[in-house]
């Protein structure tokens, strides 16, 4: 009788609010009818207002019968146009239920495609003002269904599966300053109930999203020795923003015994970590062969299916942009320094990273749980995005968690009520950031400037990071793939069209960068010099023989903490103002470099660092500054890439039940090795 009585229960909790969406819909019909000329309800009875329940349950129904069929045939076209055809589809069912009404008019389909747009904003406050899910509407349920049926046959034996959400780019410090400013209710109700438990952990060097994820993935950082760094056997620039140098990464790691992601998915990540579906991968945009993206087409096709996912993606997309020049007017008016340039083309990117992005990873990553894929890996980088550039404690990067945590309590109600097979949650953070300065900025030259003016001799510093345009161009590439397994012109104008758009915001090319003698590739406030004529590593020893000034010229400028260089015995020294360090021996002469720098990993992470191959010659690191910032050598007020402050400080969330091996991880391979044990146990759970 209990159960029963728990099942009524349920029943009429579903039902409220089933009636609650429908309310829901019919109040953001009749609101979008009140603000739009050209769409009005026919005021012929007392009670017309009451039409818009109607219109709300007509309109609903036209999208049960007749979307699916008109999906299928604008297929192609719509996954191309990231699902601009299901705009125009959505106004035209909407213009159709008008012409079926004789008690709801809308004059003209130009005012239904906006009246469209209209609906899905005020529908998307609203919702969000009184907290409806999509859970409960009948759309989503049949997407979810849809969903199950493209499940695939899997071969794993775990009764539990594992879903791993990065938050890029956000420190320990920071999270807790979100959650303290009331900005991530959902994360702060899951440790307050203690079942989670928040910690710090050790990112190691280069403090950077490649590096970091080849670790997690594969238990392996690859030798990555920046975000970007200089190949003297192929004498070219290796970019952790190029598909060919991340597959590459990918394919070196992928006999690794050890595959975080195998038989599972990764969405918006750098490397795909032998994942079987890659979504939004940089990695994985090689795959030229369109029936290996099938899973791809498959999920994109289903978020195309529902009529108010993607026009609400498009909402928050514009929403971002206005709000970010907005953000952006203020600080000029009042003259926050140091600042960086955040022109139309950045807000764009933004809007797409912070935004559209963040609603697409949110539906896949449900669609697998819902699938049963037993490990899912997502990343979210709109804090890291806006942090570069505003700063990483700034109320505009702060402002973005909310909108993290919203998508974080969706995926949380979907691992509770909608999945194929009880998961756990892990979320983390590859890297921190660090308050900066440029070094521009400050000295009014960059790092390789003042190298080619101190010795006088040829100096090329690689070109600034956008970590926006990456995440752009993946969409743009994965856009062409369709292109060419379909072909046909509508579908070239169209991604024409959407690259068009931020070609006209793009700034004016720079010629491209000629290798001189001295290559500086800088990673946030790190940065590899390399002597690009001289094969090989060039020791301390060559160092003060071939340019005798340089460690000195280096070490003495306020801009620069230390200098790492190796000598011909394999010694590690770390040079700075007023001592230096001998790392493997221990010996320190003067004032030790690193006494401000203060982690007890460090020098294993220096040592290592500097004996990859691929390393610079010299190795340098920004100082401090009086106010705790460093000094960053590319243009960025939040950085990371080397150490001093918050970016070498991710966290880590995860279940009470894991939370002791959590404690104390302090490289990207523990880190790697803590989530195998979570799967592992899963897989020992069911041999049991």
């Amino acid at each position: 009788m209990q159960v029963l009585n728990l099942n009524i229960s349920t029943l009429r909790k579903v039902i409220l609010r089933y009636f609650l969406v429908w309310m829901a819909d019919a109040v953001s019909i009749g609101i979008t009818a009140l603000l739009l000329p050209g769409i009005y309800f026919v005021r012929d009875t007392e009670f017309w207002f009451l039409n818009a329940f109607v219109v709300a349950l007509g309109f609903a129904l036209l999208n049960v019968l007749i979307r699916p069929l008109l999906i299928i045939l604008i297929l192609p076209i719509n996954f191309v146009t990231l699902g601009l055809t299901t705009l125009i589809l959505n106004s035209g069912l909407f213009y159709l239920i008008a012409s079926l009404l004789d008690s709801f008019v809308i004059e003209r389909y130009s005012a239904a495609f906006i009246g469209t747009l209209v609906l899905t904003t005020v529908n998307t406050l609203l919702g969000n003002a009184v907290q409806l899910s999509d859970d409960y509407s009948i759309f989503s349920t049949m997407m979810h269904k849809l969903g199950s049926l493209t499940r695939p046959k899997l071969m794993d034996r775990r009764d539990r599966g594992l879903v791993i959400i990065q938050i890029d780019g956000l420190s320990h410090q920071t999270i807790q300053r979100g959650i303290n400013r009331g900005k991530m209710p959902f994360i702060a109700n899951l440790l307050n109930r203690r079942r989670f438990r928040l910690n710090k952990w050790y990112c190691g060097l280069p403090s950077q999203t490649s590096s970091v994820q080849a670790g997690l993935f594969y238990g392996n950082r690859a030798k990555i020795p920046g975000f970007r760094w200089y190949d003297k056997k192929e004498k070219r620039e290796v970019v952790s923003s190029s598909s060919s140098d991340m597959n590459a990464i990918d394919a070196q790691l992928g006999d690794s015994a050890s595959l975080l992601l195998e038989e599972g998915t990764c969405i918006n990540t750098l490397l795909h970590g032998g994942a079987r579906k890659k979504l939004l991968t940089l990695s994985g945009l090689l795959e030229k062969d369109f029936r290996q993206r099938k899973g791809e087409l498959e999920d994109f096709a289903i978020f195309s299916l529902h009529p108010y996912l993607y026009n609400r993606a498009i909402v928050f997309l514009v929403l971002d942009f206005l709000i970010d020049r907005f953000q952006t007017f203020i600080r000029a008016i009042k003259q926050r320094n140091p600042r960086v340039k955040r022109n139309f083309r950045f807000s764009l990117l933004r809007a797409i990273g912070t935004a559209f992005l963040r609603e697409c990873i949110t539906f896949f990553l449900i669609e697998d749980i819902i699938r049963g894929i037993p490990v899912v890996y997502a990343n979210y980088i709109g804090y890291d995005i806006v942090a570069h550039h505003a700063g990483p404690h700034t109320s505009d990067a702060i402002s973005t968690l909310g909108g993290i945590d919203r998508q974080i309590r969706k995926i949380g109600r979907a691992i509770a009520h909608k999945g194929a097979r009880q998961y756990d949650l892990v979320i983390l953070s590859d890297h921190g950031q660090s308050r900066s300065v440029p070094f521009s900025m400050l000295y009014g030259q960059t790092v390789a400037g003042f190298i080619e003016e101190k010795l006088n001799t040829p100096s090329t510093q690689s070109a600034d990071y956008d970590v926006e345009k990456t995440y752009f161009s993946t969409l743009m590439n994965e856009m062409q793939l369709v292109e060419n397994a379909f072909a046909p012109p509508p579908i070239v104008r169209s991604r024409k069209t959407l690259e068009r758009i931020e070609r006209r915001a793009r700034p004016e090319p720079e010629p491209p960068r000629e290798h001189k003698e001295i290559v500086v590739c800088c990673s946030g406030n790190l940065a590899n010099v390399y002597f690009s004529e001289y094969p090989g590593r060039m020791t301390t020893e060559k160092l003060m023989k071939n340019f005798p000034a340089l460690l000195d010229v280096l070490v003495s400028h306020p801009g620069i903490g230390f200098v790492v260089t190796s000598n011909e015995e394999g010694e590690v020294f770390v040079m700075g103002k007023g001592g230096m360090h001998r790392l493997k021996s221990g010996q320190i002469e003067g004032q030790d470099p690193l006494r401000m720098y203060g982690n007890g990993h460090l020098v294993r992470e220096l040592i290592q660092l500097s004996e990859y191959p691929n390393s610079g010659d010299v190795i340098i690191n920004g100082s401090f500054l009086d106010d705790g910032a460093v000094v960053c050598f590319e243009e960025q007020v939040g950085s990371h890439g080397g150490t001093g402050g918050l970016q070498t400080e991710p966290f880590v969330i995860c279940p009470e039940r894991y939370g002791r091996l959590a404690k104390d991880i302090s490289s990207p391979e523990e880190m790697h090795q803590f989530l195998r044990n979570i799967l592992d146990r899963n897989t020992d759970s069911t041999n049991h």
